[in-house]
């Protein structure tokens, strides 16, 4: 009787790929220009220092969430709102106090002139928005248990040692995807960069764009504007982004499916967990919020003819009603535009989770969209819609792409496809297989079987998973702007051009606004998802 194969150890995979990575690394750079290295040595430069900042931060989020108590409680709700927090309004709350209208820069007795060097402003600001997806990884990693070994171990050797031989080799991989997708969400965003002038892939490719350096995506990218073409850098997203995919489904489907997936919380928080978890809420919440407010509260009035700063709480509700009046056609056309994507990624989503959960060339099809959605630069994506539009002929095209909202609806369907498509794949994952065969038995199809089951029982989730994509599309900037209609402006693209200004009381107002509507909006739908989770709970188990 002939032996079956052996089937490669699943740990074997994980380093071939991360050697193959490395060779592709290599081989990029020796074929690619000077100006191409150097292009990719900012981006990827940029990724390194925020993940030297989200880091520590993400670890110790994570270690302060799996505690119990109200601090614990607190800093895991912020955690979840800032996750769908956009860019520009991190750079907002941050540009408030150390750039050239900052308070900070004001106390220093200078004017115009940023406090903290472009560079690292950036990197600040890119780690601290990073560093609560960095607290999720770690976070979604520790629920699948394994906390036993440290536990056992911790019986024939010192805590150091057991920190070393088995809680970092058990944690690596973590890191490893948390830099992945550090380093390409840094390299996809235009917000920070095109304040600080950070020359990185989407930089240059927006600056080609909007100083027309070409018409299409092949002009600007072949046209050698900052070294910018189809070659290094962007090969090397695609490639972190598939990895940071097939790593992610490697690490979380089976357990979640299996039922493994539970939330390991310890039963005290611990006075140092309590103390970690304030300087927490001081760092990433209090300070950028206060930063904010102190900014609105500002004012310059003239007493006995000598203009004379000052601050006032009527000043904050005098900003914040002024940006309500002079954003008002903003928040409709974002809210009209993030509705209606959220509602296509929700459609999509749904329906290839309910046909392809157990195909394996659909998963890898879903898998290959997610990959190239997360890799594309924002830039890149709209000019390749713009460039896709502008070789439609006919009057209908032209209607469809000048005068509706068809481009950045499109635009923000492929930039914000990963985050909603993931959840409402994980959602439909959750269903058990033995309430599925049931329906089967009782004559229902394949497709008529998961819809019935996945919708008509799962409405409570799929709804949180709206709230959470039109959280993500209402603040979606980089991809949607290039290709936004002559007429329609949105919030994000207001506020960055606002912001190249400074952060004046106008600005602080409307990032108020702006942050009571998405995280209210993405706090309602985490909520959902959780609470239909809870009842799924009690209902399959």
């Amino acid at each position: 009787m002939t032996p079956k194969p052996k089937k490669m150890n699943r740990r074997v995979l994980p380093a071939v790929f991360c050697w193959a990575l490395l060779l592709g690394v290599w081989l990029a750079f020796f074929w690619s220009s000077p100006a191409e290295r150097l292009l990719a040595l900012r981006t990827f430069g940029l990724g390194f220092c925020a993940f030297g900042i989200a880091l520590p931060l993400g670890i110790l989020t994570a270690w302060v969430c799996m505690g119990r108590g109200l601090i614990s409680n607190l800093v895991l709700l912020g955690t979840v709102a800032s996750l769908f927090i956009p860019m520009f309004i991190h750079v907002s709350a941050w540009d408030a106090a150390f750039g050239k209208l900052g308070w900070l820069t004001s106390a220093q007795g200078q004017i115009l002139v940023p406090l903290i060097p472009g560079w690292w402003a950036a990197s600040w600001i890119h780690g601290i928005a990073a560093s609560s997806q960095v607290a999720v990884i770690f976070l979604v990693g520790l629920s699948f248990g394994g906390r036993i070994f440290e536990e056992q171990a911790l019986l024939d050797t010192s805590p150091f040692r057991v920190f070393w031989s088995v809680t970092v080799v058990r944690l690596w991989p973590l890191g490893f995807l948390a830099f992945l997708w550090v380093v390409v969400s840094c390299a996809r965003e235009i917000a920070v960069t095109d304040l600080y002038q950070i020359g990185t892939l989407a930089e240059q490719i927006y600056l080609g764009y909007s100083l027309g350096g070409g018409s299409t995506a092949s002009e600007v990218l072949g046209g050698g504007i900052g070294g910018v073409s189809y070659g290094l850098t962007l090969s090397l997203l695609a490639v972190l982004a598939a990895f940071s995919m097939v790593l992610f489904f490697a690490m979380t489907q089976v357990e979640y499916e299996s039922g493994a997936f539970r939330t390991v919380r310890v039963k005290d928080s611990g006075s140092g967990r309590t103390l970690v978890g304030l300087g927490l809420i001081a760092v990433t919440f209090l300070i950028p919020i206060g930063n904010v407010v102190l900014r609105a509260c500002f004012y310059v009035r003239p007493v006995d003819g000598v203009p004379t700063q000052g601050y006032s709480i009527v000043q904050l509700f005098s900003a914040i009603r002024r940006a309500c009046f002079d954003y008002q056609d903003e928040f409709i056309w974002s809210a009209i535009i993030a509705l209606t994507s959220a509602s296509m990624i929700l459609l999509a989503a749904t329906w290839i989770s309910a046909v392809g959960r157990k195909s394996g060339w659909v998963q890898v099809l879903f898998a290959c969209t997610l990959a190239i959605s997360f890799a594309l630069p924002g830039p890149l994506l709209g000019m390749s819609i713009a460039s896709v539009m502008g070789f439609l002929d006919g009057r209908w095209f032209v209607w469809l792409f000048n005068y509706t909202i068809f481009a950045p609806v499109l635009a923000n369907f492929i930039f914000c496809w990963p985050l909603g498509a993931l959840v409402i794949w994980f959602v439909f994952g959750k269903i058990p297989e033995d309430a599925l065969e049931s329906v089967r038995v009782e004559g229902a199809g394949k497709l008529t079987s998961y819809l019935s089951l996945g919708i008509r029982a799962n409405w409570l989730p799929l709804l949180g998973c709206w709230l959470i994509t039109f959280a993500c599309c209402f603040g979606e900037l980089s991809a949607s702007q290039i290709v936004r209609p002559a007429g329609i402006d949105t919030v994000p693209r207001k506020m960055l051009g606002d912001l190249h200004a400074g952060v004046n009381e106008l600005t602080a107002g409307i990032t108020i606004v702006t942050v009571l509507v998405i995280v209210g909006v993405s706090v309602a739908g985490w909520w959902v998802v959780s609470l239909s989770h809870k009842l799924n709970e009690r209902k399959y188990f």
